[in-house]
């Protein structure tokens, strides 16, 4: 809705509510005689008493009853009737444009661009929420548009970017003006100075992998970055623990998997106490070949990272069977993706619903999927979820490759595929991080065994021409401590 719009449509409503009000209030007190002799059919002036005693109207013909009946107040019934109906009529047309769009929906644009940093209040049918609805519409002018992406880019001083403040007010509009300038608008360039948000977690299901004693698994974070940046641009996130040492992941926000989960080096974060991560985010545009160049860094932001409860190691016993192993072996029967370029270069595909049979009842499945050439480890993936009949959904740490392997292997032929194959093994540790805990899918049936078998198979491998889906989080070396 334009400025003029917006402007006559309230100016108007009430206009024409008042209009209607004062027809109807008139019409219904009248025009009183004021000792004037009128016909009551017809409201002809009779004249004077002493002039014509006569109470037939010389107009219409109409004979009154009496005198009282020529001194009658001269009301109109039905025009009073139909102004009353036109101000209801005005008051629920715009009722409910007000209870459908909000009282905000009835100012001009330039109003509400004036008080969305004054006001306190965001979400629906808030003056920011009808912003970004004109935004959308295309009833904001492009001036317009750009004043409401400074005024989200900049915030206010309730609420400053990243902030969860910010976020909640002015996310709509964002949206809402990027749509509308488009990825070439020299303005988007701006979007790089909005800090990115990090969301931090435990990740669910590592409760048992909290454990101490001996094959303890490290509790795993679950961490996300939320940015603003135009397209065609990445990023590189540097975690550094309390004890220095840190984990570097790479970051590309339109990409696959929505988060990065990381294993946190022994005594790093403290039971119950818990502790602080130290998190950098840098980004640069795509395409610099050079992996040091290009990249300008955000602040550091200190994260603070809730406590855990620290219990004793599990006590459960490792399973191994002939019908287990064989169970497993078609959940990787898809085999490994290869695609023409990207990083990482392979994914794994597998299906672990077919562990969903009575035979895994009570079972924790944790897995260590490797690739071999020859006999030689070329690529890692670790997994877990819980099996049997009430199972979980699975997770996995990031997937470790050798890329010059997974290069020969994409430009193979038949008979070097022949070297390749696919060992799939056991791991106590991982499958600590299968066990549900409290108030998870599966947590009340008792976990009291893990898979420990280890078998074999031929890989199967399927090229595609496409280049890799891009992945929001990848790690391209080992994570200190982690299995291989």
């Amino acid at each position: 809705m334009s400025d003029v719009s917006a402007w006559l449509l309230s100016i108007g409503a009430f206009a024409g509510i008042a209009f209607c009000a004062v027809i109807a209030a008139r019409s219904i007190a009248g025009d009183p005689a004021r000792g004037r002799r009128r016909c009551p059919r017809c409201w002809h002036e009779f004249g004077p008493a002493e002039g014509s005693a006569s109470l037939q109207c010389a107009e219409c013909g109409h004979v009154a009853r009496d005198e009282d009946d020529l001194a009658r107040n001269r009301r109109s019934v039905p025009r009073a009737v139909i102004a009353i109906l036109g101000v209801v009529a005005i008051g629920i047309a715009t009722r409910v444009r007000m209870l459908d769009r909000g009282p905000w929906s009835m100012a001009p644009t330039a109003v509400l661009i004036a008080a969305t940093p004054a006001l306190s209040d965001g979400g629906y049918r808030s003056a920011g929420w009808e912003l970004a609805n004109r935004v959308r519409s295309g009833d904001a002018s492009d001036e317009q548009v750009r004043e409401a992406f400074r005024m989200f880019i900049e915030g206010d001083g309730e609420a400053r970017p990243p902030t969860t403040a910010w976020r909640a007010k002015y996310r709509d509009i964002g949206s809402a003006t990027m749509a509308r300038l488009g990825p070439s608008d020299p303005l988007m360039r701006r979007l790089l100075e909005i800090p990115p948000a990090f969301e931090i977690s435990w990740a669910a299901g590592t409760g048992p992998g909290f454990a101490s004693g001996a094959g303890a698994s490290p509790p795993l974070l679950m961490l996300d970055a939320d940015v603003w940046w135009p397209d065609g641009h990445e990023g590189r996130l540097e975690i550094t623990f309390a004890d220095g040492s840190t984990r570097t992941a790479e970051f590309r926000p339109d990409g696959r998997y929505p988060a990065l989960i990381v294993e946190t080096p022994p005594g790093a974060i403290a039971a119950g106490a818990g502790g602080s991560v130290a998190l950098e985010l840098s980004v640069r545009p795509l395409g610099i070949s050079d992996p040091t160049r290009g990249w300008k860094a955000y602040p550091k932001s200190v994260v603070e990272v809730p406590g855990f409860v620290a219990a004793d190691a599990r006590g459960w016993s490792p399973v191994d069977r002939a019908e287990l192993r064989e169970a497993i072996r078609p959940v990787f029967d898809e085999g490994l993706a290869v695609w023409a370029s990207g990083a990482p270069r392979a994914g794994l595909r597998f299906d672990h619903r077919l562990t969903g049979g009575e035979e895994f009842a009570g079972i924790a499945i944790g897995l260590r999927v490797e690739v071999l050439e020859d006999g030689v480890v070329r690529r890692t993936s670790r997994m877990w979820w819980k099996a049997g009949t009430r199972s979980t959904a699975p997770r996995w740490l990031p997937s470790i490759e050798d890329a010059d392997a997974m290069a020969r292997l994409f430009d193979g032929n038949e008979d070097t595929d022949r070297r390749w194959s696919l060992r799939i093994t056991g791991d106590e540790r991982l499958a600590r991080y299968a066990a549900p805990t409290a108030g998870e899918v599966g947590a009340e049936e008792q976990v009291n065994a893990w898979f420990a078998g280890s078998l074999e198979v031929p890989l199967r491998i399927e090229r595609g021409n496409s280049p890799a889906p891009v992945r929001r989080w990848k790690v391209r070396d080992a994570q200190p401590g982690s299995p291989r």
